[in-house]
């Protein structure tokens, strides 16, 4: 039986400073009735994820890839052009599965904290990447910080969308991220800058310094002032697609800020597909032998992100690196050819195309 620990409705979010509402608690099953445009799969160890429908149709689909980068009072924020970005991109974590592709689970926390956005940032020569953090990741107990994030969690070259710092303020991303075949040269030449912490119970996702990023981009970087909106029934804002918008200068949020998981999820009212004994592919296979991988393993495990600094590039800019800080220096990579990755790119595969569906 559904069970609802407050009734949505009534749900209050404080308006202007970002801090937990006390008292408001949804349960899992939000996502079962609002979550639109794809399935639900049980995937051994992680549960029941979600698949959206888009990965059956295009192959080169990667999360966080259809939208753009806001700044907001809580660090950098994802905006995503997507029907389920309110859910899949500030709750819960990405797996790519070898044979089936994405999936998004829910992670494994006892509760969904909304964040800005799940990511692991890099920065270097004239690139900046991001990569959706996998379902092992926690934030409770602890910041997710730079330097050990990729090698704690072997996150891949593949994982990472890259693209040119002066194209970070694009209001379409998807069309500057660069081929994910180059990733192994991105990865090579940057480090990682990612911090996510927690204040008040409320996540701030922090990474490249915003001052510094907006002096080499084309465009700067949209700063939104995050609003919380008091008085919403949040079922029908998920339903009319309004729980997260952009409203002028406000990212105006009504999703919940915190969904309790219970420590056995009941099922969804359908599940299209059981993988037993899943394949997860962590990015690596764009890299090579496994002695290359091995090598590259080995620099992401011990870069020093102290090193790296602003090159000159077009705006004249020459800064130190400080911590969370943007860290980029010269090269010559500008001439990347900018798009989506290849299709037929491992792990972009369907349940459909896999004939395993329900």
């Amino acid at each position: 039986m559904k069970k609802i620990l407050l009734s949505l409705a009534t749900v209050a979010l404080l308006l202007g400073t970002p801090r937990v509402s006390k008292g408001v608690e949804v349960s899992f099953d939000f996502f079962y009735n609002n979550l639109q445009g794809g399935s639900w799969v049980e995937v051994a160890d992680y549960g029941y994820c979600w698949q959206p429908d888009v990965v059956a149709n295009d192959r080169n689909w990667r999360p966080y890839s259809d939208g753009y980068w806001a700044y907001t009072d809580l660090g950098w924020t994802w905006v995503s052009y997507e029907d389920f970005g309110w859910a899949t991109y500030h709750y819960g974590r990405w797996v790519m599965l070898s044979d089936y592709g994405w999936v998004w689970a829910p992670g494994q926390d006892s509760e969904l904290e909304w964040g800005p956005a799940w990511v692991s940032w890099r920065t270097g020569g004239d690139y900046v990447g991001w990569a959706p953090l996998p379902p092992e990741v926690s934030i409770t107990g602890r910041p997710i910080i730079e330097g050990s994030i990729d090698a704690e969690y072997d996150i891949g070259p593949a994982y990472y969308n890259f693209v040119e710092v002066r194209y970070i303020g694009e209001p379409v991303l998807r069309e500057r991220i660069v081929p994910v075949t180059q990733n192994v040269t991105y990865i090579s030449q940057t480090v990682n800058i990612t911090n996510i912490t927690v204040k008040n119970k409320v996540v701030y996702n922090y990474g490249p310094d915003i001052n510094v990023i907006n002096q080499r981009a084309a465009r700067p970087i949209q700063r939104l002032k995050l609003e919380r909106q008091e008085n919403v029934d949040v079922a029908a804002a998920a339903r009319s697609g309004a729980l997260t918008k952009v409203q002028g200068d406000r990212l105006v949020v009504a999703a919940p800020m915190t969904i309790k998981k219970p420590e056995q999820l009941p099922p969804p009212p359908r599940v299209k597909a059981r993988i037993t004994q899943p394949k997860i592919d962590k990015g690596w296979s764009v890299v090579g032998d496994p002695k290359a991988q091995a090598e590259l393993r080995q620099k992401i495990k011990t870069e020093d992100r102290t090193k790296v600094q602003i090159g000159t590039g077009q705006a004249g800019v020459n800064a130190s690196v400080a911590p969370g800080a943007a860290s980029v220096s010269p090269n010559a990579a500008t001439n990347a050819a900018a798009g989506s990755p290849q299709q037929g790119q491992p792990g972009y595969f369907s349940f459909k195309e896999a004939g395993i569906l329900g």
